[in-house]
């Protein structure tokens, strides 16, 4: 009954490199299952993200959204472990899954909202489970799969509404107690655009809005790194380094904090990158400085776009500093749009392995350097003469001279470079 899960496989390519759960935790369920039913339970949770932020808009927030996908993909995967290795007990739910919980919380999301995702998310799940069994199992095997994963998927549901209910409840217990909660709602109110009298700030949260301020997001990559008062002591740290004389730092459920450094008039908090390196598995994106109340809003704006791009980056850095990310942080808003314009502007540098990964390295640098050929090569630590070979080579797979659309080409290298396999991965045909 469980031989067709383990012929099922995605619509794209290189789905599993979208994965947002850690990689070994990906990779270990593949060497049991194969990669191709792992590739399309990856596929299947990002439906059922999309599916329920569409649904309920309340969850398509910073740090609700990125615990949400997790959920999805952490419940996908022991979907697919349930019924390819035919397990009548449906296992215990995910860790991953009920962190959304607490990040629920903070945001003011009601337990209502997350009981109808997982309803949502179920539906979801078994139209496009059932959908895949009929299009691999003869019609007569077709009515025990029904009732086989109906029996997983409805056991599944039934644990995981009752833990979320459980962590819910004992998360709002401990925000409703603390002075956190009464911060956050009036930031929200700033961030929502609603006019709050500066003193009535500085009396309620300790901060003065009328400053120039830096916002920071500091999050951790998964749950062993997810200690509150660890990321709030890496913004702290920072801030300060960079000159801030006054901060505002609040916890965004278990994995992220918000943070805001401010200073005098006409002084900007430094730069992050210049003031010390986080733990391993710490990473902080951080908006422009800019001044008072809409500063302090549009600067969070900022940085939460860097995070998005922290979020998908394959770069393995730390520092996600919207002063240096802004154009990328706009043109990856969708993803998909932005893989066909790497393969467009790039062409055949676009291709896999690490000859093609040279030629890019390459040209990029010697765009970035105002074409200097001896600049590169210091940068690089080759010879110029290699510089000048590979600019050629790379010019010759291109197919167009490095003139050609000079703009969109750097802006596609800086694509590649960022997001890696994400945008140079076969792109997917408009519907």
């Amino acid at each position: 009954m469980s031989g067709w899960i383990r012929e099922l496989a995605p619509r794209g390519r290189n789905v599993l490199s979208r994965a947002v759960l850690p990689p070994v935790q990906v990779d270990r369920l593949a060497d049991r299952v194969g990669a191709g039913p792992v590739a399309w339970a990856v596929e299947l949770a990002q439906g059922m993200a999309e599916h329920m932020t569409t649904q309920i808009p309340q969850l398509a927030v910073d740090g609700l959204v990125q615990e949400l996908r997790k959920g999805c993909e952490a419940v996908a995967l022991s979907i697919v472990a349930a019924l390819a290795e035919n397990i009548e007990v449906a296992p215990e739910p995910p860790a991953e899954a009920l962190t959304g919980a607490a990040e629920a919380v903070g945001r003011g999301v009601g337990i209502e909202h997350l009981l109808q995702s997982v309803q949502l998310g179920h539906a979801y799940a078994v139209r496009e489970i059932l959908a895949e069994a009929e299009r691999h199992l003869p019609a007569s095997d077709r009515f025990a799969v029904v009732g086989h994963v109906s029996e997983v998927l409805f056991a599944i549901v039934n644990q995981l509404s009752a833990e979320m209910t459980r962590e819910f409840s004992l998360a709002h217990a401990a925000w409703v107690t603390s002075s956190a909660a009464v911060r956050m709602e009036l930031v929200q109110e700033i961030l929502g655009g609603k006019p709050v009298a500066a003193e009535h700030a500085h009396r309620v949260l300790g901060y003065d809005l009328t400053r120039r301020h830096t916002a920071l997001v500091v999050w951790a990559d998964d749950l062993e790194q997810a200690d509150p008062r660890r990321l709030e002591a890496v913004a702290e740290q920072l801030l300060r380094a960079g000159g801030a004389t006054g901060t505002l730092i609040l916890p965004v459920g278990r994995q992220r904090v918000w943070a805001w450094g401010s200073s005098v008039r006409g002084t900007s908090v430094g730069p992050p990158a210049s003031t010390g390196t986080p733990p391993p598995g710490i990473r902080v994106a951080a908006g422009l400085p800019e001044s008072g109340a809409e500063g302090f809003a549009s600067s969070h704006g900022q940085a939460l776009d860097a995070v998005r791009v922290g979020m998908l980056s394959r770069t393995g850095r730390w520092l996600f500093d919207y002063a240096e990310l802004d154009l990328i942080a706009m043109l990856s808003t969708r993803l998909d749009e932005a893989c066909r314009f790497v393969h467009r502007e790039l062409g055949g540098l676009a291709g896999a392995g690490e000859p093609a990964t040279t030629l890019r390295t390459t040209l990029k640098c010697y765009l970035d350097t105002e074409r200097s050929l001896n600049t590169t090569a210091e940068l690089l630590h080759v010879a110029r003469n290699t510089v000048a070979y590979r600019i050629q080579r790379a010019e010759q797979v291109r197919g167009r001279e490095i003139e050609v659309r000079r703009m969109q080409l750097q802006v596609a290298l800086a694509l590649a470079e960022e997001f890696g396999d994400l945008v140079l991965g076969e792109p997917t045909t408009p519907g």
